[in-house]
C-alpha cells in the first residue's frame, strides 16, 4: 500500500488528488493518484509534476500556469499523459486550481487528476463503428445501383427491344391484306397505340433506374433533362438552375445528388400540390450546393422526422456519406426547402 504523506486529507476521494507547489514540485498525492501511478509519495516527490504528467496539448500551457499562480485566474484544464512506474502510459485530464486555506500554505495548486482511459477506447470504439456503418452504406449504394444498372440495361435492351419489335410486328399485321382491302382488324390500331405508351413507360423507368444523361454528358444535363422530364408528367412548372458544375465530378457524388433532386421531386410531385418548383445547383471547385424548394401545402417537419419514410432517410444519408450537410425546411401551408452542401473531391 502507498504510504502516507503529511499531506493526506483527500485520502478518501475515489479521484486522484496532487498539491503542486508553485516551482512545479510536488507536496502531496493522495491515496488514488499513488496507486493510479504506482508511485508512493516519497518517490513523488523527487521529481517534478511535468515529469509524471507530460504536456500532450498542442499549445504550451506555461502560461496558463504563470496566470493560475500569479493569482489572474483561478484554475484550468489540461490534457495530459501520466507516466507510471511500470513505464506504462495513460491519457488523463489535470484540473489545476488554486488550494484555498491549505496548511500548505497560501500559493499551493490542486489538481484533479481524471483517467481518460474508458472514455478514450469507448470514444475509439464509436469511431470504429461510425467508420464500419460508413463503409457499410457505401457498399449497400454501390450494390443497390449496381443493381438499378441491371435492371435498366435488361428494360432497354431486352424488354423494350421486344416491345418495340412487337409493335411493328402488330402494325404490319394491321395492314389491310392483299386484295381485301376493307380486311383490316378494327383493334389493332388501338392496340398498337396501347404497345407504344407501354414501351414509353418501360422506357422512363428504365431511365430513372440508370440515368445515361449522367453517364455521357455530366450531372448539370442530367438534372435539367430529369427536371424537364418530370414537369411534363406532373404538369408542375419547374424552375431549374445549373450553374458551375465542375465538369469532372466523382462519380458517386455526382449520382448522389442526382438521387436526391429524383427524390426531392417525387416526393413534391406526389404529396406537396406545388404549382411551381425551383431546383438550383450551384457550383464551385470546392463544393456544391443544391436548393429545391415548392409552393405546396407543406408539412411538419418534426412529425415527419420521427417517422421519417426511406425516402427521407435515403436523402440525408446520401448526402451524409459525400460528407455533406442536408436540411429540410417546413411549414404546413407554406411549402418545403431543401437545401444540402457537399464538398467536391478531387478525382482521383
Amino acid at each position: 500500500m502507498p504510504e502516507r504523506g503529511p499531506h493526506n486529507s483527500f485520502d478518501d476521494l475515489g479521484v486522484g488528488v496532487a498539491q503542486v507547489a508553485p516551482s512545479g514540485g510536488w507536496i502531496g498525492a493522495n491515496r488514488a493518484l499513488c496507486e493510479l501511478l504506482g508511485y508512493t509519495q516519497s518517490e513523488l516527490a523527487g521529481k517534478a509534476f511535468d515529469a509524471v504528467f507530460v504536456d500532450q496539448s498542442e499549445r504550451d500551457q506555461g502560461p496558463h500556469w504563470k496566470r493560475l499562480t500569479s493569482g489572474e485566474i483561478s484554475g484550468y484544464r489540461a490534457l495530459r499523459t501520466a507516466l507510471r512506474k511500470d513505464g506504462t502510459s495513460l491519457p488523463v485530464a489535470v484540473i489545476f486550481s488554486v488550494e484555498r486555506n491549505s496548511s500548505a500554505g497560501p500559493g499551493s495548486i490542486l489538481a484533479v487528476i481524471e483517467d481518460l482511459t474508458d472514455l478514450r477506447s469507448a470514444e475509439a470504439a464509436r469511431q470504429s463503428a461510425e467508420a464500419a456503418r460508413h463503409e457499410m452504406a457505401q457498399k449497400f449504394t454501390a450494390a443497390q445501383e449496381n443493381e438499378r444498372t441491371r435492371i435498366a440495361r435488361e428494360l432497354h435492351d431486352d424488354i423494350g427491344q421486344s416491345l418495340a419489335i412487337l409493335r411493328i410486328q402488330m402494325m404490319r399485321a394491321g395492314q389491310p391484306v392483299s386484295g381485301m382491302p376493307g380486311k383490316v382488324h378494327p383493334g389493332m390500331p388501338e392496340l398498337s397505340g396501347r404497345l407504344k405508351d407501354i414501351a414509353q413507360k418501360v422506357s422512363r423507368l428504365s431511365h430513372q433506374l440508370h440515368s445515361s444523361e449522367l453517364e455521357y454528358l455530366g450531372l448539370a444535363v442530367a438534372v435539367q433533362s430529369h427536371c424537364r422530364e418530370f414537369s411534363e408528367k406532373f404538369k408542375i412548372k419547374v424552375e431549374c438552375v445549373c450553374e458551375g458544375i465542375p465538369g469532372e465530378l466523382d462519380s458517386l457524388l455526382a449520382l448522389s445528388v442526382l438521387r436526391v433532386i429524383q427524390e426531392a421531386l417525387h416526393n413534391a410531385g406526389k404529396y406537396s400540390k406545388a404549382k411551381s418548383i425551383t431546383v438550383e445547383l450551384r457550383g464551385t471547385a470546392e463544393e456544391l450546393t443544391l436548393l429545391v424548394a415548392d409552393n405546396g401545402v407543406g408539412f411538419d417537419v418534426e412529425e415527419a422526422r420521427l417517422a421519417a419514410g426511406l425516402g427521407l432517410i435515403s436523402m440525408r444519408e446520401r448526402i451524409h456519406l459525400a460528407g455533406g450537410e442536408f436540411a429540410i425546411a417546413s411549414k404546413l401551408g407554406e411549402g418545403t426547402r431543401i437545401t444540402a452542401r457537399v464538398p467536391v473531391a478531387e478525382k482521383q
